[in-house]
């Protein structure tokens, strides 16, 4: 994945991480240490960062039904581009903004998922099977396509079973 590509994708998870928490528990440590990466050392963009935050949480907590799925995505995609932002602006902020979401998400509810830009993380055990000829996959760069799969054979170094 380009480097480019990989700061986006990490920019929409961080996002999309910045919305999930908002209406959780794990909401004052995702405040304060995006607070703190936004801030990256200057204490009124700090300032700046906790009132953004502040009403992300204050919109998401008032939204209901069909509004909040609206207002969630609206928050999400300004948050996506403002993480963008930073990533471009202060590029070693990079491993701190990883740690950060893998930290947030730790602490999501069980069951709750993000997802953005072919990326999953969940609050629990992700399970991935495959059946039928499926694909399944735990990271996957580039497209997936499925053909006809070659019939188990032998394995190298052993011998043919015969047929089957």
């Amino acid at each position: 994945m380009p480097l480019v590509a990989a700061l986006m994708a990490l920019a929409a998870l961080a996002g999309n991480t910045v919305v999930t928490a908002a209406v959780t528990d794990a909401w004052e440590a995702a405040r304060k240490g995006f607070a703190r990466l936004l801030g990256h050392g200057d204490p009124d963009k700090k300032k700046l960062a906790e009132q953004r935050l502040a009403e992300t949480h204050a919109q998401l907590a008032g939204a209901q039904g069909a509004d909040l799925e609206r207002v969630r995505a609206a928050l999400e995609a300004q948050w996506v581009m403002r993480l963008a932002d930073l990533l471009e602006e202060a590029p070693g902020v990079e491993a701190d903004l990883r740690a950060l979401v893998e930290e947030i998400q730790t602490q999501l509810p069980a069951g709750m998922t993000s997802a953005a830009d072919h990326s999953l993380a969940a609050g629990g055990e992700v399970n991935i099977t495959a059946s039928g000829g499926g694909v399944a996959a735990g990271v996957i760069h580039g497209g997936v396509s499925t053909g006809n799969p070659p019939s188990p054979g032998p394995r190298r170094g052993e011998p043919d079973p015969g047929p089957r």
